[in-house]
């Protein structure tokens, strides 16, 4: 009876073996296809952060003019002198609500990849 359960045991064992031999591969496979594209989601990630501030920026200057021209309409015109000068400064654009700005998300993608590179190591 020992010997059906050192049997069962030893086939049990080689079947364990052989599944993590076949996920060991498959996570090399992907690891490898996590570093071919390493360097596209780098600058993908660099993208979005582009657009993002050049999103804000439109929708800063776009508030800004719809609010410049809601004056205009509301106030009488002014004389040359009676004008405003020009500012030395800019105002901090403001952001919607409901909006949050992450910074770091190369950074993120970089420290990701470089874990990665270090656990295999």
């Amino acid at each position: 009876m020992s010997f059906l359960i050192d049997i069962a045991i030893l086939v049990l064992l080689v079947g364990t073996l052989t599944y993590a031999w076949v996920v060991d591969r498959r996570v090399r496979v992907l690891m490898a296809a996590l570093r071919e594209l390493e360097p596209m989601i780098g600058n993908f990630s660099a993208a979005v952060d582009k657009s993002e501030t050049a999103v804000s920026a439109l929708r800063a200057a776009g508030e800004q003019a719809a609010e410049a021209r809601a004056r205009r309409q509301r106030e009488p015109e002014l004389s040359r002198n009676e004008a405003p000068s020009f500012r030395t400064s800019r105002e901090r654009p403001t952001r919607p609500a409901g909006t949050a700005s992450v910074s770091g998300k190369s950074e993120l993608v970089r420290g990701f990849f470089e874990t990665v590179r270090n656990r295999e190591a």
